[in-house]
């Protein structure tokens, strides 16, 4: 999972890169920036270390040593030599700090030079922490050929100071990252509860409301959802009862006209009625299921092993005559679906095959380590690839002549939609070749 697809994490590198650019303000323009002063690079001043220099000309060679060691800062070391060390870096880079100690030194030798910082130059004399990281040392010359060394180095006491605060400091920021992190994350779980509530509501319009709690802006959001969802399970439900309204009213007037029909001397006329009669009934109960889908609670997939399954749709089918084949299906091969839904699927896509061409075929393949395709083609007269995108749509034919034979009032593919959608599974219609209709199901895989 990548930050930029998280919240929290979106939310806390923010944080820590606003904390991390105050930080190095802070260092750079914050700080004074060096200065000729000694002080200024963790060093005596240029009086000072001149009196330091006048006290050991004076004090007798066995005496020397003590002295320096008293002398000895917390933020710089003090030792003798009987000549200059290497250089470590050209002293043309500090003439200015070298030029104060030589006006200081009373006629003494005087020369400056200091470690290049490891983490760029720039840094090393601007950041007084870095400055740690690039010592500064002042070589100057006593009368009798000695050499004092001043090295802005801290002491052996004050590095374990330092190094202890420092570890400190990050168990600290470690620990205020972790807080941080904790306290990003309980401020954005409402709007994880959110995403799921609205992915529950999609299946389910029973679905509980969200807990109205956190921040206000998101206690706002979950009120205002809820709200949403008590008004669209209201209109659902009002749909639903007008519906069944209707549809009881047409089921008796229907009764009624099926008794006159059968009254009808002509045979032709007489079949005609009755087949208008059972189309408007087939209408009125598929109108009822998508309504009824809509509104009931969805039914819990299970493991429905598909060699099974397939076998006895289609054989279900054969029996009856119609041309459908079945292509060869493993049979641990399981999928993840609701087994009465999963029937009435395939039944309107078989059915919907054998209405507008002469053959179906059946056929099932895995879609990578997750999914399930079945796929059921027909050798009919096809979609044109402009009108692909609308069907599933209720109300959706695509047969110019409109003719009975070719029968339904476009709600079969929708049916299809919505029951596949039920069990979480995609439904995607192409073109077949040469010609026909191919509908690609695609079902979560479950083990038998």
């Amino acid at each position: 999972m990548s930050i930029g697809s998280n919240l929290s994490l979106r939310l806390a590198a923010i944080l820590l890169i606003g904390f991390l650019l105050v930080q190095l303000v802070i260092a750079v323009v914050v700080l004074p920036r060096s200065s000729d002063s000694g002080r200024s690079y963790g060093l005596p001043k240029p009086t000072e270390a001149a009196a330091i220099a006048d006290a050991l000309d004076r004090a007798p060679a066995a005496q020397r040593s003590a002295l320096v060691g008293a002398f000895d800062g917390g933020l710089y070391s003090l030792s003798l030599a009987s000549a200059l060390p290497p250089r470590w870096r050209s002293s043309d880079e500090l003439e200015g700090l070298a030029a104060r100690y030589r006006a200081a030194a009373n006629g003494r030798a005087v020369s400056v030079d200091g470690r290049r910082p490891r983490i760029g130059r720039w840094i090393g004399d601007v950041a007084r922490p870095a400055r740690f990281l690039a010592p500064i040392r002042v070589a100057i010359g006593l009368r009798d050929g000695e050499i004092l060394l001043l090295t802005s180095q801290p002491s052996d006491d004050l590095r374990a100071y330092i190094q202890g605060r420092a570890r400190v400091g990050a168990a600290g920021a470690l620990v205020l990252l972790g807080a941080l992190m904790l306290a990003v994350r309980q401020t954005t779980r409402p709007l994880g509860q959110l995403s799921r509530g609205v992915r529950r509501f999609a299946d389910d319009l029973d679905a509980p409301d969200l807990p109205v709690r956190g921040p206000r802006e998101i206690r706002a959001l979950a009120a205002a959802f809820n709200e949403m969802k008590a008004q669209i399970r209201a209109l659902v439900g009002e749909r639903t009862r007008v519906l069944g309204a209707i549809a009881h009213d047409l089921r008796t007037y229907l009764t009624r006209l099926r008794l006159r029909a059968e009254f009808i001397d002509d045979g032709e006329q007489r079949n005609r009625a009755v087949r208008d009669l059972d189309e408007m009934a087939a209408l009125i109960d598929d109108t009822l299921f998508l309504a009824d889908r809509d509104s009931a609670p969805p039914a819990r997939p299970e493991p429905v092993p598909l060699a099974t399954a397939l076998g006895e749709i289609v054989a279900a089918h054969a029996e009856l005559g119609d041309a459908v084949t079945l292509a060869p299906v493993p049979a641990d091969r399981a999928i993840a679906a609701t087994p009465l839904a999963l029937r009435r699927v395939l039944d309107n896509l078989i059915v919907n095959g054998l209405r507008h061409g002469t053959r179906v075929v059946v056929t099932a393949a895995a879609a990578g380590d997750a999914s399930v395709a079945i796929t059921v083609e027909d050798d009919g007269p096809g979609v044109p690839a402009a009108a692909l995108s609308r069907l599933g749509l209720p109300f959706q034919r695509f047969d110019p002549s409109r003719s009975r034979e070719t029968g339904g009032a476009g709600l079969g593919l929708a049916i299809v939609r919505a029951l596949a959608g039920r069990d979480r599974a995609s439904v995607r219609f192409e073109q077949a070749t040469p010609h026909g209709l191919r509908v690609v199901l695609h079902y979560p895989r479950a083990a038998c």
